[in-house]
């Protein structure tokens, strides 16, 4: 209703003014641009389509294609790439008719962005070609800095990073030619990038700084922090972790005053991976929780920010209701009696017309929504049932791979293997455990941890009985439901942990216990605390550290976004902190 209202009052108002001439036609493709910016779509897309309808009443060729490009526009941004290609094409093949070059190299770039979007690789190179040469035709060498730098994007996609890299050399250039510093900027940072992925992290440390001596000169304070951000991580890199240590502290005390939440936000959270690689958990644990607070500042800021939204455009609609109310007075006094008496009839009649016509198509709606609703939850019933039972058949051929397992480490010879077949078979069994819960549960999406761990948990315990070892399995585990794809890597970890301490915590005892808890923390944060009594961590931990079950521990804690610390405390401790946000 808001919308309708301040789209009627624009409405009345451009064709008050103007209905014939092709300045109305620029001035509403200009505020279709405008409202596109300003993420207002409904808007944008209404005065592109009274643009269109306008130029092709007058035959206005220009208009046309600009409007076009402005519906290609708001169909891209909502990623509606079939609609989108189709609005540029014909908007392109008007230029051409008409020799609009401007307007065609702009499309053509266009139309080279959403094969890159949808990873057409291929097609976008032939359009961003098409567009170069019409670049160089023309001589706007911004358009031909952003064309090559577009290419040069693809062939890091493709991995072909020498032909990546000379095509930003080359954007580079162009962009200095015309002392465009911000493309300058942009494309350093880019190579810098494309280096750290081929592992030269010096040679992107050069472009790092280069970038930076740029961003200073524009003094735009988020960027320097990032390039701060770009060049403390080259340093982590090179393994000069001091260095890497003072840049990380100046992208900090940048960030401090600016108001970018997500820069800041990002910046806590390299800093604490930074500190977890050099093992300063304390440090690292410190700008994790820095990292928390200011990513949960960032989901309240946008929410007020969306009611102070809301509020400003509930105000903007009443003045606009109480401008069109005053207009309508003022054009009702000014009408003849018999004018004003024929309005009222046709006035009725309108009414009763739509009144029955509302009340013919709130029934077909109805009806439709009564059968839709019907269909929608006979196909959800048999999307479950068939969901079930993929879950079972996984659960079975698990089960069946995990039995060969131990037939093939019953009969194997070699005590070595032996133990590196039961690691695997009860790597399979926690996979198994979890399609089993889902095979029984109502939700597919997510899992009930206290049951999935028990039951992870109930193999080692039989393995522990049937071998005749004196050692408990006690937990402390909070009853919550996790999504499965973090249930996965957690139970992982679980298993993991627990075979190492039962491996080598109690080899020169004849008892022990093994304590796996999983509990809150502040915020949404959780943390799993696998611990034993045994011997506890040796002091030479580079024999064990790259045992294949600890870099399965740490590949899983890194893929679920959280910091693992290991101690002695009566025992060795293993605490995997991670946050439950973060996951969604």
């Amino acid at each position: 209703m808001r919308s309708s209202f301040v789209l009627f009052f624009i409405f009345l108002f451009t064709n008050f003014f103007s209905q014939n001439d092709t300045d109305s036609v620029i001035k509403l493709n200009n505020l279709s641009a405008a409202f596109e910016k300003n993420d207002q779509s409904d808007s944008a897309i209404f005065m592109a389509t009274k643009a269109l309808s306008l130029s092709l009443k007058l035959n206005y060729k220009l208009g046309v294609s600009d409007a076009h490009n402005n519906l290609g526009n708001i169909s891209r941004h909502k990623a509606n790439y079939p609609a989108a290609l189709s609005y540029y094409y014909k908007g392109l093949a008007i230029d051409e008719e008409i020799g609009n070059y401007e307007g065609a190299l702009l499309k053509l770039g266009n139309i080279g962005i959403i094969y890159y979007n949808q990873n057409d690789y291929n097609n976008a190179l032939k359009y961003y070609d098409q567009a170069q040469k019409l670049a160089e035709k023309l001589n706007d060498r911004k358009a031909i800095a952003h064309i090559f730098a577009n290419k040069a994007d693809v062939y890091s996609n493709l991995q072909k990073i020498d032909t990546a890299l000379k095509y930003y050399n080359i954007a580079y250039e162009n962009y200095r030619a015309i002392d465009f510093k911000s493309g300058m900027s942009s494309v350093l940072i880019n190579s810098g990038n494309v280096y750290i992925e081929k592992g030269h992290a010096k040679l992107a440390l050069e472009k790092y700084l280069l970038a930076l001596k740029i961003v200073e000169e524009l003094k735009d304070k988020n960027q320097i922090a990032s390039c701060l951000l770009n060049i403390a991580f080259a340093n982590s890199q090179l393994k000069n972790n001091r260095v890497a240590e003072i840049y990380f502290n100046k992208a900090l005390s940048y960030t401090m005053e600016t108001d970018d939440l997500d820069l800041k936000s990002s910046l806590e959270l390299a800093v604490s991976e930074f500190y977890s690689g050099r093992h300063e958990f304390e440090k690292a644990y410190k700008h994790y929780k820095n990292y928390i607070v200011l990513r949960d500042s960032v989901y309240n800021n946008e929410n007020t920010k969306q009611s102070i939204k809301a509020e400003m455009n509930y105000e903007f609609d009443k003045k606009q209701a109480a401008v069109k109310f005053e207009h309508d007075k003022v054009v009702y006094q000014l009408a003849a009696e018999n004018k004003l008496q024929r309005q009222w009839r046709w006035f009725f009649i309108v009414v009763i017309a739509l009144a029955c016509g509302g009340i013919f198509f709130m029934k077909r709606a109805y009806d439709n929504k009564k059968s839709l609703a019907a269909f929608l939850a006979s196909e959800d019933q048999r999307k479950d049932i068939l969901l079930q039972e993929v879950h079972h058949r996984i659960n079975n051929n698990l089960q069946i791979i995990s039995s060969l397992l131990t037939l093939q480490a019953n009969s194997a010879d070699n005590a070595k293997l032996t133990e590196y077949l039961t690691q695997s078979q009860n790597r399979i069994q926690s996979l198994s455990a979890l399609h089993e819960l889902l095979y029984d549960t109502n939700s597919p999406l997510e899992i009930n941890m206290k049951e999935y761990i028990e039951k992870v948990l109930d193999f080692h315990r039989d393995i522990l009985r049937t071998k005749g070892e004196n050692i408990s399995i006690v937990t402390g585990i909070e009853q919550i439901n996790f999504p499965t794809k973090l249930a996965v890597p957690l139970a992982l970890i679980i298993n993991e942990l627990v075979t190492n301490s039962i491996k080598y915590a109690f080899k020169d005892k004849n008892t022990g216990q093994i304590k796996v808890e999983l509990i809150p923390e502040i915020s949404r944060n959780w943390q799993i605390i696998i611990s034993d009594n045994g011997s506890g961590l040796p002091d030479e931990t580079e024999r064990r550290k790259d045992s294949l079950g600890l870099k399965l521990v740490k590949i899983m804690t890194k893929q679920i976004k959280g910091i693992l610390l290991m101690k002695n405390e009566n025992g060795a401790v293993f605490n995997i902190i991670f946050s439950l946000t973060k996951q969604k």
